[in-house]
Formats: C-alpha cells, structure tokens, sequence
C-alpha cells in the first residue's frame, strides 16, 4: 500500500486525509509497543512506568565505543547526513572529500559488533542492523541499511488506524509532499522516513534503554 497516491493523492488538496470510520484499523503490531504519534507530560510518564526488557540477541550498546564518525553531537556532528536521501549523498567533516570504500569499511563499535537494534521517538518501528559478509557490522552496513528500512513506503495500517487522528495524517501528508522533488516520488507515497516529521537530519546516536541505541536527529 503506497499511501497516499492515485486516488489519495489526488484528493489531498480538497479533501485532507479523512477517510469513513469503518477504514481505520486497530494499532499496527509491528509498532513499538510504547510508540505515540503525539508526545508530551503524559507520554513521558508512561515511559517512565513502562517494563523494561533486555533486547535478546544484541550487545548492550553501554559496553560499546561509537566509531567516532556516528557519535552524537547536538552542534557539529560528524556526518552531514539528510535521512531522506540515499547514503550517496553522505560526508564526514573529518574528511576533505566524499567517503571512500576504505573509509567505509570500518566497524561501527569496538569491539565489533554483528547486531545493533536503533529506536527514536517518533518512528514506531525498531531498525535492525546487522553485519553483512564480515565479522562486524562497518559504516557502509549501517548506512545503507539505515536508509533501506526509513526508504520503506509505510502499509494503509501505518497510516489508517485508531492512534492517529486526522491532525496527524495531515501532517505525515505534508512532510511526504515536503520530501518529494518529483512525481515519481510522489507515486512511492509515504515512506517510514516521513514519521520523523521534518527532524530529518542526522545527529548521531547515543546508548538507548534496554541496551539499543537511540537515533539523535534534528
């Protein structure tokens, strides 16, 4: 389901993203179970009485040094990074010119690691990283598949569902029309990287509860 396009698209303009009560559908279970589109006091005291579990399978990301290229920094972060774009389009301050494969083939932690599970507030979805062909997950395995799981078009469940009203549809409608610079994009329809809201660039990460980590953009 590419959301929205043909149809839905076409009537965003005159209509906005309302749609009969018997089209919505209950929350998605694939989503984070403590996810809310809305954030707020009350969210963040429902956080805080929510059961914490250990994610099975992943090193805790406390007991793991950040390549410095990925380390959060709320003014100067070291890659120059637009999310809604493909990881071609990457740089590193440290570096005087793009990326190289060389430059990319380093490992993520150390000691390396083959799992990372990343969260941020606004996406409902865990992204998974995981090594490919090597002993350890490099930059080049983090990036491209970053932007594989926020280039997914979102499912008519992401969009049409009891958790967000239609304040809310409007906005991921806009972000969505904000992202696009061509109809071929407008007919992928709304994406996973469009639930960031316009906090689209990259910050770093930092060491998350339950031993993930946590995407840092703004």
């Amino acid at each position: 389901m590419h959301t929205p396009t043909s149809s839905l698209s076409r009537s965003i303009s005159s209509s906005g993203s309302s749609i009969p009560p018997g089209m919505y559908h209950e929350r998605p279970q694939q989503w984070r179970h403590d996810f809310k589109f809305k954030s707020g006091f009350a969210f963040m005291f429902r956080n805080k009485s929510s059961t914490a579990r250990a994610v099975d399978g992943i090193v805790d990301s406390a007991k793991l040094e950040l390549h410095p290229f990925l380390r959060y920094s709320k003014t100067r972060p070291i890659a120059i990074y637009d999310l809604r774009r493909e990881p071609l389009t990457l740089m590193f301050r440290e570096l005087d010119r793009p990326p190289l494969a060389s430059d990319m083939d380093h490992s993520v932690t150390r000691p390396p690691t083959q799992y990372m599970r990343i969260y941020h507030p606004r996406l409902p979805w865990y992204i998974d990283i995981r090594a490919n062909g090597a002993p350890y997950i490099s930059l080049a395995d983090f990036f491209q598949q970053l932007f594989a799981a926020l280039n997914k078009p979102i499912s008519k469940y992401d969009f049409y569902n009891n958790e967000l009203d239609d304040e809310d549809r409007n906005i991921l409608t806009r972000t969505y029309l904000d992202r696009c610079r061509s109809a071929d994009d407008k007919m992928e329809g709304v994406k996973r990287v469009d639930f960031f809201r316009g906090k689209f660039e990259w910050m770093g990460l930092i060491a998350g509860k339950n031993g993930m980590w946590r995407l840092k953009t703004g």
